[in-house]
């Protein structure tokens, strides 16, 4: 009896590390891949010229992104985290993590317009429209006998690794142990809208010196906010409250001026004049009240 006991304990307490250790491998995998996908949203909000783009995967496991001629060399490869400046973070079984992109985002002129209405053909079990998707490859499967490599299939499994744009999330299973968390469109845009709206509002509150573009320079130089251009022709149209902001008096950058007209930013923002000293940009259901600068640090 007492020999049953000792092996009754024997067991349950081996499963309770078995299962505290699965929570541990998988915390570590949840936050690997959460840092990763923050990473990739805030460099697509802060692109220099094409907000909502997203940088190439990394094919030969050094962390840097490749690309030829500013495309990418292939869609799926591994996390660039030095391209991304971020830690060379791995899962919970110390693989570095994988990562799809849809090619429509691409940073690279010949993907414009790079905007939310851009259609997206990766998809994941069967929906489309994903900007990209991070992988935990998980220990290695029967037959995943290359590792380590820059192979795919040694890495990824079924469907996951054939080379197109569709992937699955599961169903878990002797042949299935990767681990998928998807950013979606939205994720991308509900970043770069507003990395949109700010360049149009002018300078943040904590700017130094006058405001030197956008909404806030033009209430700067005339004591109130102009009024929409309803004509989609850049300039005011005077008594009208609602329509699209008038860039011709913006005095945006002429380079922040063609990345918005090259990806076709200015016909979806929308503006109205609620006050001469108060108004609302808009994209979707993204919004931004902008007021005068403050009297300090920006005047």
């Amino acid at each position: 009896m007492l020999l049953f006991f000792l092996g009754s304990m024997s067991w349950l307490l081996a499963q309770g590390n078995a299962e505290a250790l699965r929570r541990t491998l998988e915390g570590t995998t949840a936050a690997a891949m959460a840092e990763a996908k923050a990473a990739l949203i805030g460099r697509a909000a802060q692109d220099d010229n094409r907000p909502g783009s997203l940088t190439c995967p990394d094919t030969d496991d050094d962390g840097v992104a490749n690309q030829v001629g500013g495309n990418c060399t292939a869609y799926i490869g591994r996390i660039p985290w030095k391209t991304l400046d971020m830690a060379d973070v791995r899962d919970g079984w110390g693989e570095r993590l994988w990562y799809a992109l849809s090619p429509e985002l691409r940073d690279n002129p010949t993907a414009q317009p790079i905007n939310p209405q851009q259609a997206l053909q990766l998809s994941l079990d069967g929906t489309a429209n994903y900007a990209a998707l991070i992988f935990s490859s998980g220990p290695p499967l029967p037959g995943q006998n290359g590792r380590p490599s820059n192979a795919v299939a040694d890495y990824l499994d079924g469907v996951n690794n054939d080379g197109d744009f569709a992937y699955v999330s599961g169903p878990r299973s002797p042949l299935f142990n990767d681990t998928v968390l998807a950013i979606t469109r939205d994720d991308v845009f509900r970043a770069a809208n507003m990395r949109v709206l700010a360049e149009i509002r002018g300078p943040d509150d904590n700017a130094a010196g006058a405001p030197s573009h956008g909404l806030r320079r033009f209430h700067a130089d005339n004591g109130m906010f102009p009024w929409a251009d309803t004509d989609q022709d850049g300039d005011a149209n005077a008594g009208e409250s609602a329509g699209r902001p008038p860039y011709n008096s913006l005095n945006l950058d002429p380079a922040t001026l063609a990345w918005l007209n090259a990806n076709k930013w200015p016909e979806l923002v929308s503006y109205q004049r609620t006050s001469a000293n108060s108004a609302i940009i808009r994209i979707g259901d993204k919004q931004m009240t902008v007021i005068p600068c403050p009297s300090s640090p920006c005047p």
